[in-house]
């Protein structure tokens, strides 16, 4: 099959719907990783799906090509990606795949596909699924395998909400952007006896009101105005699949993940001393601060989800976190993402310590700190673009920690200064490359985006025409 080889990315599949995704690709898909998951000696499959239009009918398609190699398909339907990752233990599969696009705008869709529990392919894996859809070399089963359809949403919130003690009563905004957490998450916390109010919770895939992606700041800044309005003590939002969340304090205070990042380790760490904390390179500085600080043994490594989940499971670590919203609980639940766990964590370490988002976060090291932004530049242009960056930045700032290998960089660079730090990389997710940078003083913080601002204008691969938070540059 003729495909766009290009949506075939780091750790899952993403394309424009209509130009490189239709229902028969979904159908290839499935019959690729059917074929996979045989060799593995695997026989079953669960199969679920978020909020966006084309979503149910690439499902169906991709359970087609399941079944058409002979393994038998249990459908969840409409969900979040952290309750398909949970029902692999409570069905007892190994084998799936999600239909997402995650934090992509709404004329994209993709595939998550997983191999093990609270395991999705990367790389060499997914490398595979391309191949075999490119020379069509399928294994049909010998029979067609079967479809069981099951709703386990309601089993799933009984089984997390039972993990925690220390909830007090809260009044909790939750704003679904229009995405799948809108429809699940508001319910589950009335269940827990928590006050909700629901704002943009009906689903639209259309996203009127933009991406769900709690990293951009006109979400952030728009949960911050409906905490402030409805008196809430904290606000929540959710990317498109539900993994990822944001978070707005109880004064408004706009929390960037990285800061949750520091708050949940040190609250881990209570139960677990000593323990490994994994997080990633776009991170503040203030998180290994804060590891070090209660105990812990910090452990950066390269960003996206899979890699911190991957390199968090090789070190044996209690917890690990990403700047974008992913979360890893894995002492306590199971080593993948989730956004419902990730909130009703955050819920319980504030009911267990007595205090408002905004004191914890005061009690933390300060630093001034960008959002994560993002500019436009083509696929087959970023990895060479990071290349000549790479460069200019070791020549300019020769007293800098430069940490750029495979592990903990992995697609870009992260300078280490003895004020702050910044990380520029190419995104393994769309056309686009990632910039983050902090100091622990306004004099500094604004010497580097002036720096990162001119140092960007200077190549004309940089795509100014799509950007994410790029104001933070101005």
């Amino acid at each position: 099959m003729q495909v766009n080889q290009s949506i075939f990315r780091g750790y899952d599949i993403r394309g424009l719907v209509g130009t490189d995704l239709s229902p028969e690709f979904y159908e290839h898909v499935g019959r690729a990783h059917g074929t996979f998951l045989k060799k593995l000696g695997l026989t079953q499959a669960v199969v679920g799906y978020d909020c966006r239009a084309t979503s149910p009918e690439y499902s169906e398609a991709f359970i087609r090509g399941l079944t058409w190699t002979g393994l038998d398909v249990v459908n969840i339907g409409l969900t979040m990606v952290g309750i398909f990752y949970w029902s692999q233990y409570y069905l007892n599969i190994k084998g799936g795949a999600f239909i997402t696009a995650s934090h992509n705008p709404a004329e994209y869709n993709g595939l998550k596909l997983a191999s093990d529990l609270s395991e999705t392919l990367v790389s060499e894996g997914i490398q595979e699924i391309k191949n075999t859809v490119l020379n069509e070399t399928y294994s049909q089963g010998e029979k067609v395998g079967s479809v069981t359809e099951q709703n386990i949403n309601d089993v799933y919130f009984k089984d997390v909400l039972s993990r925690f003690k220390n909830f007090k009563p809260m009044k909790i905004l939750i704003d679904g952007s229009c995405a799948t957490a809108g429809v699940i998450v508001p319910n589950a916390l009335r269940s827990a006896g928590f006050e909700v109010v629901e704002k943009n919770c009906q689903i639209d895939p259309t996203f009127p009101l933009g991406t769900p992606d709690p990293t951009e700041s006109v979400v952030a800044k728009r949960i911050s105005q409906e905490v402030i309005e409805s008196g809430a003590d904290i606000g929540f939002t959710y990317d498109a699949d539900g993994d990822r969340i944001g978070i707005v304090d109880d004064k408004g205070g706009i929390i960037w993940n990285d800061i949750i990042v520091a708050l949940m380790a040190a609250d881990v760490l209570a139960y677990h001393p000593n323990s490994v904390i994994t997080f990633n390179t776009l991170c503040s500085k203030l998180v290994q601060e804060t590891i070090t600080k209660n105990g812990g043994k910090p452990n950066m490594v390269r960003t996206g989800h899979s890699f911190v989940k991957k390199y968090n499971k090789e070190a044996g670590g209690a917890f690990a976190g990403e700047l974008s919203g992913h979360f890893f609980f894995s002492a306590d639940f199971y080593n993948h993402d989730d956004g419902f766990y990730s909130t009703a964590r955050m819920l319980d370490y504030l009911g267990r310590t007595g205090q408002k988002l905004s004191q914890a976060v005061a009690a933390l090291p300060q630093y001034i700190s960008s959002p994560e932004i993002k500019v436009g530049c083509p696929d087959d242009q970023k990895v060479i673009l990071m290349d000549k960056i790479s460069q200019v930045l070791k020549q300019d700032y020769p007293q800098a920690e430069i940490i750029s290998d495979e592990r903990r960089a992995g697609d870009g660079v992260r300078l280490e200064l003895s004020d702050g730090m910044f990380v520029v990389r190419y995104s393994q997710n769309g056309p686009y490359i990632t910039i983050k940078f902090e100091s622990n003083n306004q004099k500094g913080y604004d010497e580097l985006k002036v720096y990162i601002n001119k140092l960007l204008h200077s190549y004309p691969e940089i795509d100014w025409g799509y950007g994410v938070n790029v104001e933070s540059l101005e």
